[in-house]
């Protein structure tokens, strides 16, 4: 029987998590909404669940492509290319129905008969994508078309969120799944939040969506992606608790303010902790500090972080840290979250 657990659509994340804790999701078929209702697939009934569910047998379950790993299609492309295959590293992320590769300079003059061999490869891409990196200031994407619809324009779905946003043109990475993940499940019930750089709304979106702040702003520089930011409040129906603000978070993010602040921009970041202590209400709270580290200096520049914090007139301890990906040889993105007051 292909069982499922349907769930009302405020309930269906907290759902979703203690199904997976008690592994029982069913990974070969998609979680689906119909009629206002999520219906989750699982392996076998479970005995109970924290919020109300009924069970129900699908009868046209969706199902998840297979799984494709990064291995097998360096193996399969060796028939296209030969053993510069193996250059390729890295992975590739999909974001939406656009698959993004990065590739090493010596595979570059080779880039069209690689794009149109992912393209065949992978059966939910619609267009490949060769990135290059990230602009520091404005983040945005050093990334060209390689095969398939140039429009890169997409709806990228997870944890119950849905993304407008063009990979070419805007920051996102798939990689850091784990940390939007984590900003759905913080303490936030009540909070006022601030989110620094906001981006497309990646890491505040799903923070305002489950974690049930009271108010959340999410201030955002560039036009193009304060417009996509704008779109995905209004796809997500957070227009209740969250507003957008364009400009220059050193010029328009309030003081005395939030409760909780991120700050998801690693160039550079502690140009901005003095004005992100001043946006604390009360000169307390929380800070999700990301930056760039050595693997090896995590807890050093944690430690760096403190002195910094308290040559500022502020008393702090950090509660987590980890890292979150890879991001260049030797570079790590961090994050910190920072208790302040």
């Amino acid at each position: 029987m292909r069982l499922a657990v349907a769930v009302a659509r405020e309930h269906a994340e907290r759902a979703r998590r203690w199904l997976l804790r008690e592994g029982l999701i069913d990974r070969d078929r998609r979680i689906v909404q119909k009629g206002g209702k999520v219906e989750i697939p699982v392996l076998r009934a479970p005995s109970s669940l924290p919020v109300p569910f009924s069970l129900l047998e699908q009868q046209k379950p969706s199902y998840a492509p297979p799984k494709l790993s990064f291995e097998q299609l360096k193996r399969e492309l060796r028939s296209r290319v030969g053993e510069k295959a193996e250059l390729l590293r890295g992975g590739w992320e999909l974001i939406g129905d656009v698959l993004i590769i990065n590739l090493p300079g010596e595979l570059y003059p080779l880039r069209r008969e690689i794009g149109e061999f992912l393209l065949d490869f992978h059966p939910r891409a619609r267009s490949v994508v060769a990135r290059r990196g990230i602009g520091e200031e404005l983040r945005y994407p050093q990334a060209e078309v390689i095969a398939g619809d140039i429009n890169t324009t997409t709806l990228h779905r997870e944890h119950g969120c849905v993304f407008r946003l063009d990979p070419c043109r805007v920051m996102f990475s798939a990689g850091n799944i784990e940390e939007r993940r984590r900003m759905a499940q913080l303490p936030c019930k009540g909070e006022v939040v601030l989110d620094m750089f906001a981006g497309v709304g990646q890491l505040s979106i799903p923070l305002a969506k489950h974690a049930r702040p009271k108010e959340v702003l999410a201030i955002e520089k560039r036009p193009e992606t304060y417009e996509f930011l704008e779109e995905n409040i209004r796809l997500n129906r957070l227009q209740g608790i969250m507003r957008a603000r364009r400009g220059d978070c050193l010029e328009v993010a309030p003081r005395d303010y939030a409760n909780r602040i991120i700050m998801g921009y690693f160039f550079s970041p502690e140009r901005f902790l003095p004005k992100a202590l001043e946006a604390l209400r009360g000169g307390e709270g929380v800070l999700h500090y990301h930056t760039l580290v050595a693997k090896e200096a995590l807890e050093k520049e944690g430690e760096a972080l403190l002195e910094r914090i308290t040559e500022l007139g502020y008393r702090a301890a950090i509660e987590y840290r980890r890292l979150v990906k890879s991001y260049a040889p030797r570079r790590w993105h961090a994050v910190y979250d920072v208790t302040v007051g």
